[in-house]
């Protein structure tokens, strides 16, 4: 075993194994490994199976900053990038599965906070007897100024050192040239959809094992004679020449259907789209600036249109695009001056018919057209990418209404579905609930399923966050989309919202009754609560009620309507008794 361990420690640094009669000489057994490893610059360690240390040589000290001491029986997953870890558990998973040798790069977080790139290679080692593995050895090199050096080297030349395309520079060089000569071109822009998603579920290394992919199926789908390059980040460009010019749209359609495949990058299966502007210059001259920037506006329009599609460009959409960044300022000054403001919808318990909640919908009170609905904005917001500072806006203006309320009224507030994909979007909520003083008990989040399955693990760990923190979680537009019985048990949410087209179509089909009992009937199994939208009247509200639906909104209790004008809802709320529908409440105004 020991010769065996020796011979693989000489193979793993490069180097051949001294006689055995030399070995003997040196030292016996253990000695002669402690020497090789004590004196080696490379960093070796031995771990059990599951990738924990139960010897570090002593070059720890100078690649990681650390004792050996210090890392002896402590995960190796500590000291690893975090975006990296899913890269190297995948390597250490192949080692086992395979038993044959692994390698590669990642970077590691040294003991002063430093990053630093490593080069690892793993061996498995064996028990002679047996045969079966008994520990693993590791030798890590660090590879910092390598990685530097190359990454120079390529840019120098003009290569994106990642995906092997042109870089920005080399593109932007290559397509002035082109256009001094007055000879017509395509350029083609192309976006990754969503690629931060990526990323952010995945790791970097995923994403850079993505972008590789996806610049290789570029260059195959693109003419011999085209010019693929890399501009930055997940945005590629292609230039198109002389006879390819037009054949750009038939290049887009065959990079979309390309890119409709998903890419492996490492365990997992991605699923990865583009959006593409295209356009063309003119025989008469168009300078470089002009066609990147109208390949710019076709793609922010394709993109508008939703993922996986091009445009070409036409001017029509400068001044579309130019309207749109006016209405997108408009919007952020918008909500930092607090002209979207809550509006409040009451949540009634169905069998005491009190209020026990109120709804939180956005209204803009817009200084030259009024009051403006959610679908004036919402959408326009989301393109903006302004959600998650609308959404704490809102969060912050109600929790503050909220503090001055009863103290047994919750609110409940939606959640966009990108908002599940930030992992710190749990620190912002709980952060506003700490200088606002609403409890987080007192709030309810309402989730789509669409934002779930977008990124189950981020969401579950975000809502996972929120429920242990005390905050409520609802499942909203239930039976509408693509949660599954197992989606909801895993996320563990506290409650069901059956959607309002099931409920306004109770009296229409009968169907539709066997829908809200299946839905109560699943939850009340799970241990959840039901809530039922869009009850307009009271014939519904005695169905829904009898059906055992724990809690009620809709017009029949109550239009939205802002903070000020919740006067007769927080009485009631405050003596504890029902809630009149809005239709008695007016009547009752009317008598007094």
């Amino acid at each position: 075993m020991l010769g065996r361990l020796r011979a693989t420690i000489c193979s793993l640094l490069g180097r051949e194994p001294a006689p055995a009669s030399d070995a003997i000489a040196l030292a016996e057994g253990e000695k002669l490994y402690r020497l090789l490893a004590d004196h080696a610059t490379d960093l070796i360690l031995r771990t059990d199976l599951d990738g924990t240390p139960t010897y570090v040589s002593p070059a720890s000290r100078a690649i990681l900053g650390y004792e050996p001491e210090e890392l002896v029986g402590v995960s190796i997953l500590n000291v690893i990038h975090p975006d990296d870890i899913t890269a190297a558990l995948a390597r250490m998973r192949r080692l086992k599965e395979t038993q044959a040798d692994q390698r590669g790069r990642h970077r590691v977080v040294r003991a002063d906070g430093q990053i630093a790139w490593v080069e690892a290679r793993l061996h498995l080692a064996r028990e002679p007897e047996t045969g079966e593995p008994s520990e693993i050895v590791i030798v890590v090199r660090d590879v910092t100024e390598q990685v530097r050096n190359e990454s120079h080297l390529e840019e120098l030349a003009g290569i994106d050192y990642l995906t092997r395309l042109p870089i920005r520079r080399a593109f932007l060089s290559a397509l002035e040239q082109w256009l001094a000569r007055g000879a017509g071109c395509a350029l083609l822009h192309v976006d990754l959809d969503d690629f931060k998603a990526i990323n952010d579920s995945l790791g970097h290394m995923a994403g850079d094992a993505v972008l590789a992919e996806v610049a290789a199926r570029l260059k195959r789908e693109a003419p011999e004679e085209a010019m693929v390059a890399r501009l930055g980040g997940d945005e590629f460009a292609i230039l198109l020449t002389e006879c390819q010019v037009a054949t750009a749209p038939a290049v887009a359609e065959r990079i979309l259907t390309a890119l409709a495949v998903p890419i492996r990058a490492d365990t997992a299966l991605v699923e990865v789209s583009a959006s593409i502007g295209i356009a063309f210059s003119t025989e008469e001259g168009t300078e470089t600036e002009a066609l990147l920037r109208a390949a710019d506006v076709a793609l922010y329009n394709a993109k508008r249109l939703g993922a996986a599609r091009y445009l070409v460009f036409s001017p029509d959409m400068e001044e579309e695009r130019r309207e749109a960044a006016i209405h997108h300022l408009r919007l952020r000054q918008a909500i930092a001056a607090e002209e979207i403001i809550p509006f409040y919808q009451p949540l009634v318990d169905l069998r005491s018919r009190r209020l026990i909640g109120l709804e939180v919908l956005a209204r803009w009170r817009h200084p030259e057209r009024g009051l403006l609905p959610p679908s004036e904005f919402i959408a326009a917001t989301e393109r903006a990418g302004l959600t998650g500072q609308l959404f704490e806006a809102l969060l912050r203006q109600a929790s503050q209404d909220a503090a001055s309320w009863p103290e047994g009224l919750k609110i409940a507030v939606n959640m966009a579905p990108s908002q599940l994909q930030d992992s710190s979007v749990s620190d912002t909520i709980l952060n506003i609930l700490a200088q606002t003083g609403l409890s987080p008990l007192r709030l309810e989040l309402e989730v789509t399923e669409s934002g779930i399955v977008h990124d189950l693990s981020t969401a579950k760990q975000v809502l996972g966050l929120l429920r242990a923190a005390g905050i409520r979680v609802a499942l909203d537009d239930f039976g509408t989309g693509y949660a599954s019985l197992s989606m909801v048990k895993e996320l563990a949410v506290d409650r069901l919202k059956i959607d309002r087209s099931f409920v306004a179509a109770l009296a229409l089909a009968p169907e539709s009754g066997r829908y809200v009992s299946a839905i109560i009937g699943l939850a009340r199994a799970l241990g959840l609560g039901t809530t039922a939208e869009g009850i307009e009247d009271a014939a519904t509200m005695r169905r829904i009620a009898a059906m055992g639906c724990d809690l009620g909104q809709g017009y029949y209790f109550g239009r939205p309507r802002p903070a000020e004008q919740l006067g007769p809802w927080l009485i009631a709320a405050a003596e504890g008794i029902p809630a009149l529908p809005e239709a008695e409440m007016r009547e009752a105004s009317r008598a007094e």
